[in-house]
């Protein structure tokens, strides 16, 4: 049996069904209640004019992102720095990225330097080599050879350029 709300339409499926039923039952709401919906998941009004299928993708985005996450933390920052800006200036300034895209946590970079093999395991936030945590890839490159050295080409994450 489907409840009613205030809005003349059914209460968004509750959270204690499986995924897909839950997103399956958006495409039975009514626009009012896709609406509450959004209201509920995102803590703001949805933006106006929005049409049914935004009001679906923004809600089941929000119930998804409860369960296996959100966006990445870099991309969070980027995202809010894009949004300061517009904030400040009333423009959109999107800035280049910077550098080569990051590992992902759990990768291990592996580099042979005069005979020896060296292992760094990527982490969430840096790098570990022989047990010790290292904020920057150039830093242990710099451990390894004794002399400053670009990490990421170091280790092969970025093309060399030809003179």
């Amino acid at each position: 049996m489907r409840r009613i709300n205030r809005h003349g339409g059914a209460v968004p499926a509750p959270p204690d069904l499986p995924a897909p039923e839950r997103m399956g039952a958006l495409t039975e709401l009514p626009i009012g209640a896709l609406r509450h919906a959004w209201s509920e998941v995102w803590g703001a009004p949805p933006p106006k004019g929005a049409r049914r299928r935004l009001l679906m993708l923004g809600v089941a985005w929000k119930w998804q992102a409860a369960v296996h996450g959100g966006l990445p933390r870099p991309l969070e920052r980027r995202l809010a720095a894009i949004e300061a800006g517009f904030l400040r200036s009333g423009t959109v300034a999107i800035p280049a990225p910077t550098g080569i895209p990051r590992p992902m946590p759990g990768s291990r970079l592996v580099r042979v330097w005069k005979s020896e093999r060296h292992t760094v395991q990527v982490t969430e936030t840096g790098y570990l080599w022989r047990g010790k945590s290292w904020t920057s890839l150039s830093a242990v490159a710099r451990a390894i050879t004794g002399s400053r050295r670009n990490g990421p080409a170091f280790f092969g994450l970025r093309e060399r350029v030809a003179a």
